[in-house]
C-alpha cells in the first residue's frame, strides 16, 4: 500500500491562504454554535490560543442538540425514542457543554445556552410570526432550566431577543459563526440570525465563519486520525475568501480532549475528532466594513 505524506501534499495548498494571528488581550471573541460541540469543531483551537493570550472568549449555543435520534437510541436503549428521551439528550449535552467549557478555560458566565429547537432554526427564520414545535421533544418553548430564558416561545422574536442580550453582554470585537453556505439548515440559519442580531444592534465586529457540513446530509468526517493533514475548503469553494489558523500539537491534543467530552455523541464524535483535529482551522473571511475598524489581523501568504 502506498502511503502519501499528508504534510507535504497539503503544504502548498494551505499556503495560498492568509494566516490569522492569535487574538490578544483587548479582544472579546463570541463563538456562535448552532449545536453543542460546533464551537469546538469550528474554532476550538483558535479559542484555546486566544484564552492563553489573554483574550476574553464567550460561547453561545443556539440549541441543545436534542434532536439526535441515534444518541437517544443509544442513551435510552430504545429503537423508538420518546419526547422525554430527546429531552434527556438535550440535558446530557448541556452538562457535557459545561465540562467542555471547563476544559477550554471558559468560566460559567462566559457561555450561554439558548435552548431553541434543534433542526428548527431554519423554520423559525422562514416563519418569523409562528411558534413552532420541536419534532423531537414536542416542546414549543425552551424546556431547559439552564437556558438564558426558560420557557421562551419557540419563535424568531424570542430567539433574537436572547441572542441580542448575549451580544450586548459580550460586546464582541470578533464574532465567529457558521458560514451562510453551510449545508445544514441550522448552520445556515445561525449565520443569518447572527448577522440580523448584529445589524439590529448596529454593531460591526470583525467576522469569521466556519464550515462544518460541505454538502447536503454530509459532514466532513474521517475514519483515521490525520493530525498532519490540513483542513482545506471543498474544491468548488476554494476561490472563496478563506484564512487559516495553525494549531500546535499541544492545542490539537486539547481540542481532541474537548471534543471527546461530548460522550452522548459517541461513536460519531471520534469521526469529528479525526476530521477537525488537524494542523489548522479554516475560516471564511467576511469583507471588512468601512466603519468597522481594521478587521481581523492576518499575515498574507
Amino acid at each position: 500500500m502506498l502511503l502519501l505524506n499528508p504534510a507535504r501534499t497539503d503544504g502548498a495548498k494551505i499556503q495560498r491562504y492568509p494566516t490569522l494571528h492569535t487574538a490578544g488581550k483587548t479582544d472579546r471573541i463570541l463563538i456562535v454554535a448552532p449545536h453543542i460541540d460546533d464551537e469546538s469543531i469550528g474554532a476550538g483551537g483558535y479559542a484555546i490560543d486566544a484564552i492563553a493570550n489573554g483574550a476574553d472568549v464567550y460561547v453561545v449555543f443556539l440549541t441543545a442538540g436534542d434532536c439526535n435520534r441515534f444518541a437517544a437510541r443509544l442513551m435510552f436503549k430504545t429503537l423508538e425514542p420518546t419526547a422525554s428521551n430527546f429531552l434527556g439528550v438535550g440535558n446530557a449535552r448541556i452538562r457535557e457543554a459545561g465540562q467542555a467549557m471547563h476544559l477550554l478555560g471558559i468560566p460559567r458566565d462566559h457561555y450561554f445556552v439558548l435552548g431553541y429547537p434543534d433542526r428548527g432554526l431554519r423554520t423559525m427564520v422562514e416563519n418569523p410570526g409562528a411558534i413552532i414545535r420541536s419534532t423531537a421533544t414536542r416542546e414549543n418553548s425552551v424546556p431547559y432550566a439552564d437556558a438564558v430564558t426558560p420557557r421562551a416561545d419557540y419563535n424568531y422574536d424570542s430567539m433574537m431577543r436572547d441572542l441580542m442580550k448575549v451580544v450586548t453582554i459580550v460586546k464582541p470585537t470578533t464574532v465567529i459563526a457558521p458560514v451562510p453556505f453551510d449545508h445544514h439548515s441550522d448552520h445556515s440559519a445561525a449565520a443569518e440570525i447572527t448577522d440580523a442580531a448584529l445589524e439590529e444592534l448596529h454593531l460591526h465586529p470583525s467576522r469569521l465563519g466556519y464550515l462544518v457540513h460541505t454538502a447536503v446530509s454530509r459532514i466532513h468526517t474521517a475514519f483515521m486520525k490525520t493530525p498532519r493533514r490540513a483542513i482545506l475548503p471543498p474544491a468548488r469553494m476554494k476561490g472563496f475568501s478563506w484564512a487559516t489558523y495553525g494549531l500546535s500539537t499541544a492545542v490539537q491534543q486539547t481540542k481532541a480532549e474537548i471534543l471527546l467530552t461530548y460522550k452522548s455523541q459517541r461513536p460519531y464524535v471520534f469521526l469529528l475528532r479525526n476530521a477537525f483535529v488537524r494542523q489548522n482551522e479554516l475560516f471564511y473571511l467576511y469583507p471588512a466594513r468601512q466603519d468597522a475598524g481594521s478587521g481581523i489581523p492576518i499575515a498574507e501568504p
